[in-house]
């Protein structure tokens, strides 16, 4: 009989628009716009011209070292030319925004309209003749000791040595990617709109009479509450589910381990199921309970992080974001973001259920004098 009047609430629901627009489409929509505005624009390689001396040291040096390595990273398109002079034709027509001419042991930087180009061509050539200066120091001091080391030998440890100053990688560490840290936040947000088509029918049809025919049959009344949670619970899994996977397939959103999005995601979907029950208890009529949940469901998506990180701000605000669901649906995927696994994820996931034990209790018991009414 449950599975029966489940199937009679989802037909309904997955049939009227609005609970259609705010579980699915407005949150798709919503993502899409700001991803794009986010999102920047398309990088490019940055074209730069190079005339090497190929009886140069300091030419081989440039061009076997960082030239070459911002060549494989992506970050310029290098081309080569026969001198300075047809680098500065190359920039003048727009060719390469910046280039580097080596005569000797003299390194020339040309500079064009592109900033960027010419401040990478300079401290290209700046890394350079330090490195050079420090194998020459090397060499030097190598003579004065009395030394013998063969010079090339030399020079090669001195440019193999590790820097003294290591300053790794700038990637943030636990920091989710910034779409999915976007979807989420919409997500989670529209999630408590979406559960409300559930729970809340409880109300439309005692409105509407339909509830006391439902009574008045031999059904249980908990079988009636159990299949509007029921309802609202799956609502909120395809609302959260739809989202996640448009975001990762469409937008290229990376949320992690796949098994702890899951977990975060059913434990966020309980707590706001749990949320939506305790408001169709409390509410009089529908038209009350939609502004209640409406007004909850804004309140802590600000509260919680969807819109931006309440928690870094300190303060009491900061103390009362961690007792939304929001906050720590975020910081679950922001710990899976590090790397981890159900194991990293677990308080999260204790206080979502926690959450929607400590609400919805209180919710069921007072749902179900609303079936009883």
């Amino acid at each position: 009989m449950i599975w029966t009047l489940l199937m009679r609430d989802l037909g309904s629901r997955l049939r009227d628009r609005s609970a259609l627009v705010l579980a699915v489409i407005a949150p798709i929509a919503l993502v899409t716009v700001l991803s794009l505005l986010m999102g920047g624009p398309d990088t490019k390689k940055i074209p730069v011209g190079f005339a090497p001396d190929s009886a140069s040291t300091v030419s081989k040096a440039l061009q076997d070292g960082p030239l070459q390595q911002l060549t494989d990273d992506d970050v310029i398109a290098l081309t080569m030319y026969a001198d300075r002079a047809e680098i500065t034709k190359a920039i003048d027509k727009g060719t390469v925004d910046a280039g580097i001419a080596v005569d000797g042991d003299s390194v020339d930087v040309i500079k064009g309209g592109g900033i960027v180009a010419g401040a990478i061509a300079e401290a290209v050539a700046r890394s350079t003749a330090a490195a050079v200066d420090g194998v020459t120091t090397a060499v030097a001091a190598d003579r004065m000791r009395g030394g013998k080391a063969d010079p090339e030998t030399l020079a090669k440890a001195v440019l193999a040595a590790k820097p003294a100053l290591d300053l790794g990688d700038a990637t943030p560490v636990g920091v989710l990617d910034t779409k999915a840290q976007l979807a989420a936040g919409m997500a989670t947000l529209f999630l408590f709109f979406a559960v409300q088509f559930g729970v809340l029918g409880l109300l439309e049809e005692r409105r509407s009479g339909t509830l006391p025919r439902l009574l008045a049959a031999p059904l249980a009344p908990w079988k009636i509450l159990a299949s509007k949670v029921l309802t609202s619970l799956v609502l909120g899994l395809i609302s959260m589910t739809l989202l996640i996977s448009y975001s990762s397939l469409a937008l290229g959103a990376h949320w992690g381990n796949w098994v702890g999005v899951s977990v975060l995601t059913v434990s966020g979907v309980l707590a706001a199921v749990a949320t939506v029950t305790l408001v169709a208890g409390v509410a009089k009529s529908s038209e009350q309970a939609a502004a209640i949940q409406g007004m909850l469901a804004m309140g802590l998506a600000i509260l919680g992080g969807s819109f931006f990180s309440v928690a870094r701000s300190g303060g009491i605000a900061a103390i009362l974001s961690r007792i939304t669901p929001h906050y720590w649906y975020g910081e679950g995927l922001a710990r899976l973001a590090e790397g981890g696994t159900l194991t990293a994820i677990r308080t999260p996931v204790l206080v979502l259920l926690a959450f929607a034990l400590v609400v919805g209790v209180p919710g069921l018991m007072l749902a179900k004098r609303t079936v009883r009414a």
